[in-house]
């Protein structure tokens, strides 16, 4: 939904809108979250930081409802002039949060795993969703032949 405004663009629904959030949140988090694990290794700080996950309640539905207002805001006069603001508002809001959150605030589990062990285990939602994507290109080529 991000980008120009144009008059065919409609209002999404709150259903899309949530949909789009889902995609969207899910996606940034599974980028951000194993490096915010990575560095967290870097500095020394041990075990897998929770705090991201919890974020996530609160990210989720904030994205939804700045993508069911988007359109609108995007039909006003002083949109050329927020366009930027809103792009790094919701890159920071999507991908900074878990990064921030991580840092800041971890609360984190697993204290005694081995070195490395955190950041594999923060990996595993974007290898899982390669392989989901991947597999799911197969199968579909596969039921069309």
């Amino acid at each position: 939904m991000l980008g120009e405004a144009s008059e065919d663009i409609d209002q999404v629904s709150a259903k899309q809108a949530f949909g789009y959030s889902t995609v969207g949140v899910t996606l940034c988090f599974a980028l951000a979250y194993p490096g915010a694990s990575f560095i967290r290794e870097l500095i020394g700080q041990k075990g897998l930081a929770l705090s991201p996950v919890i974020a996530l309640a609160i990210v989720w539905p904030v994205s939804a409802g700045l993508l069911y207002i988007e359109a609108w805001v995007q039909s006003q006069s002083w949109w050329a002039s927020l366009a930027n603001v809103w792009s790094w508002g919701m890159a920071i809001l999507l991908c900074g949060v878990p990064l921030i959150t991580a840092l800041a605030i971890p609360f984190p589990v697993g204290e005694g795993w081995p070195v490395g062990l955190p950041t594999v285990v923060a990996s595993c939602p974007i290898v899982g969703l390669f392989g989901f994507l991947v597999a799911r290109r197969r199968w579909r080529e596969h039921r069309q032949n």
